[in-house]
């Protein structure tokens, strides 16, 4: 098994062995929840991931005892990264967690050593190291609904692009991305809305973009959960052709 952090092989089978990994742990989630008043029952609200901690042992052979001594110092200077790549191979694909290094303890021996390391993860899931795209294309009604299945385990963070590549449309308008499970939306209103125009909606930054630069909106960007999505786009343009791709990388727990 592959495990790779800040470009060194942790586990190549020649100079560095993972012994121990709990890679396989969740980050442990806060739970909000409220009280019910006069009762002794409470109303989950929400459940929150906070901070992934990877805990591994990683032995370290080398041919000599000077040789070592170097190889522990190259060692613990790339471990000891901040918001590095760690990424896991894991049922026939890689992981990548986003984590800080940290060396816990080294147990030197002669030729070899045991080291114990810490990776803090400050995103609770790992994810792809490639993105799944989804595309509804060439769309000609408005309203237009229509499912997105989200892959993993995680909730996903989807960059949505609309592409307008024809429209009729006079005054101002505007154009409305809303995930029908959740009922969040984005909505845009722009009084020169042109063809080609590129909107991109980034649920991960929080932003939305026209043709390269950011503007306004309303509502709250939508949760895209694990499993069967419905959405709706809406615009009140006399007619329309756009094209809608999701794309976003999928999220483990």
């Amino acid at each position: 098994m592959e495990i790779l952090f800040n470009g060194l092989n942790l586990n190549d089978a020649v100079n560095y062995f993972v012994e121990t990994s709990d890679h396989e742990n969740t980050a442990k989630p806060d739970i909000n929840v409220q009280k019910i008043a006069r009762t002794n029952e409470s109303l989950f609200l929400r459940r929150n991931y906070g901070i992934r901690t990877i805990k591994m042992t990683v032995i370290i052979k080398d041919t000599t005892r000077e040789l070592l001594d170097t190889r522990i110092d190259d060692f613990k200077q790339t471990i000891e990264s901040e918001e590095k790549n760690l990424d896991i191979e894991y049922a026939s694909d890689t992981r990548r967690y986003i984590c800080s290094g940290f060396v816990e303890k080294v147990e030197r021996y002669l030729k070899w050593a045991r080291i114990e390391v810490k990776f803090e993860c400050y995103k609770a899931f790992g994810e792809d190291t490639t993105s799944t795209t989804e595309s509804f294309a060439g769309k000609t009604t408005s309203p237009y609904t229509d499912d997105i299945e989200i892959e993993g385990t995680a909730p996903a963070q989807p960059d949505i692009q609309i592409t307008i590549n024809s429209l009729t449309a006079s005054s101002t308008k505007f154009m409305q991305l809303k995930n029908l499970n959740t009922l969040d939306y984005v909505k845009i209103t722009l009084d020169d809305w042109t063809a080609d125009d590129v909107i991109i909606i980034s649920i991960k930054n929080k932003t939305v973009s026209r043709n390269g630069t950011i503007i306004e909106y309303l509502g709250i960007m939508p949760i895209w959960y694990p499993g069967d999505n419905n959405w709706e786009y809406t615009d009140d343009f006399d007619a329309r052709n756009v094209d809608i791709v999701f794309s976003y990388k999928k999220k483990y727990l």
